[in-house]
């Protein structure tokens, strides 16, 4: 596979970001935490937001942005931070470690602020 997902593709990021987007406006609208129109009008912003053409690395990067616009996202963006550093923290962790084991603390330093940079900004 090149990287690309496939829209269909139900275990591509893109997908399961959407679906999950879809069953949280659902629920909102289902409790009346969010109006009809409010729902609208974030399914209209992910529609133009989220390429169908998007790799799960380009996916991940835009993740923590989706929420700047529409707070009611905020709990799918944490939720995927949170994935994201279950998945790398300790890889970062150990490579940090034996960089400073080694003295090489700018590198050390550079890693540590590539890891918050991509959890972060998705970048």
């Amino acid at each position: 596979m090149n990287g690309q997902a496939e829209p269909q593709d139900q275990t591509s990021l893109w997908f399961r970001v959407e679906k999950e987007i879809a069953d949280l406006l659902i629920s909102k609208l289902e409790s009346q935490q969010i109006t009809p129109d409010r729902a609208a009008q974030i399914a209209k912003f992910v529609i133009q937001a989220i390429p169908k053409e998007i790799t799960d690395e380009q996916m991940m990067a835009l993740i923590p942005s989706l929420d700047d616009e529409f707070v009611e996202l905020s709990e799918l963006v944490n939720h995927h931070i949170s994935e994201y550093e279950l998945k790398y923290k300790p890889q970062v962790e150990t490579e940090v470690h034996e960089l400073i084991k080694q003295g090489n603390f700018q590198e050390a330093s550079k890693l540590m602020n590539q890891y918050f940079q991509k959890k972060y900004n998705g970048q």
